[in-house]
């Protein structure tokens, strides 16, 4: 027999097994990451009704019930406790929200075309964040460390992010991005981000004006000309996929800085090593991992920010010798664990793989339609 129970006296929510009782943590409506959640769910309802998504309603809900089962058992078994698994539902709407298998059509709506690659990414992301945790925390952003190892293992011709380019500045993309401002307000506000987002924003759309000058340019399955000039600019600075990226995936509590100063050193970071990634992909596809892969390289010195952040603040703070001061800025050296290695793996291997994209010929020609099937785009 097995029931939950609230009764007086016990110490909240459990369920009883037998004579085993599991506490049970429900989800709080002052969660910060129930409104993201509900902010990503009505940008999905958007694509499968008004914006076309190249994606099945399938596709989404068996992504996500996956990530939730396995968090939720792995939760059991290493606390001992039935959690409300809000993170791992956030892990695989977020997954479904970016990555698209080849061959799926807008309509396709029950479709399990390409599930696997939703499963391997989503599968990435748990992997790393329950087995890479030096000291005790996970480093990476689970999403984001998923999709960004799909992109790059499995490659354009089985799967691609979803278009910077949602289609014309008309009813469908403006509800979209109402949705985007006003639930990044909502969400950004709750934990104390949006200092953050704006620094990433602004140091980012000055470095892609620089390399719209400079005549940078990408193809796009969407357009039949090259992307350059003005266009340039606005089709990434103001893409809608853009701005869910900063304000809902750096933004993660659990990966960025925890203090103001550290939060805007990871915007500016994750802004230049995303710019300086753009600016040698000739294709969309490069672009929009490259936009990826920056959060996955930030996130793997996240605590050297902070440590510096703090050190910079006690220094500026303390009436002391110049001597002790410099020494304050110096980081500790830490010790080489496995947990740490694989950091540094997956932070290079994305740097390294987003890199090898530049000269991918397969790629450039995908993106022209000249190569493989048209539905592959």
């Amino acid at each position: 027999m097995s029931a939950i129970s609230t009764a007086p006296g016990a110490l909240g929510p459990h369920l009883v097994i037998g004579s085993r009782r599991i506490p049970v943590i429900l989800p709080r409506l002052g969660d910060p990451r129930l409104k993201l959640s509900a902010v990503i769910v009505t940008l999905q309802v958007l694509g499968q009704t008004v914006l076309d998504f190249k994606l099945s309603i399938a596709q989404i809900l068996v992504t996500i019930g996956f990530c939730a089962v396995v968090d939720t058992a792995m939760t059991l078994w290493r606390q001992g406790v039935l959690a409300w698994p809000a993170s791992a539902l956030l892990t695989g709407n977020s997954t479904a929200f970016i990555l698209r298998a080849s061959g799926t059509e807008h309509g396709d709506w029950w479709s399990l075309n390409g599930i696997e690659w939703f499963l391997m990414a989503a599968s990435v992301a748990l992997l790393v964040k329950y087995l890479v945790r030096p000291g005790g925390r996970h480093r990476f952003n689970p999403s984001n460390v998923g999709l960004v190892w799909v992109l790059l293992v499995i490659g354009p011709v089985h799967v691609f992010p979803q278009y910077l380019y949602w289609g014309p500045l008309e009813a469908p993309v403006i509800a979209a991005l109402v949705v985007i401002a006003l639930g990044a307000v909502w969400v950004l506000r709750a934990v104390r981000m949006l200092p953050m987002a704006f620094a990433f924003l602004g140091t980012f759309s000055l470095l892609i004006a620089a390399f719209a000058i400079n005549g940078n340019s990408f193809v796009a399955i969407w357009s039949d000309d090259p992307i350059s000039g003005l266009d340039y600019w606005v089709h990434i600075c103001t893409s809608p996929e853009l701005l869910v990226f900063v304000c809902f995936m750096m933004s993660d509590p659990a990966t960025a800085p925890k203090t103001p100063p550290a939060r805007v050193v990871y915007g500016v970071a994750t802004a230049l090593i995303a710019g300086a990634l753009v600016s040698v992909q000739p294709t969309e596809y490069g672009v929009k991992v490259a936009i990826l892969a920056s959060l996955t390289v930030v996130c793997a010195v996240v605590p050297l920010i902070e440590r510096l952040a703090q050190r910079r603040r006690r220094a500026a703070g303390a009436e002391e010798e110049r001597e002790p001061a410099l020494r304050l800025a110096l980081p500790r050296p830490t010790s080489l664990r496995p947990a740490s290695v694989a950091v540094v793996l997956i932070a290079v291997t994305a740097l390294a793989g987003t890199i090898a994209l530049t000269g991918n010929e397969d790629l450039f020609f995908i993106e022209r339609g000249l190569t493989g099937p048209r539905n592959a785009q």
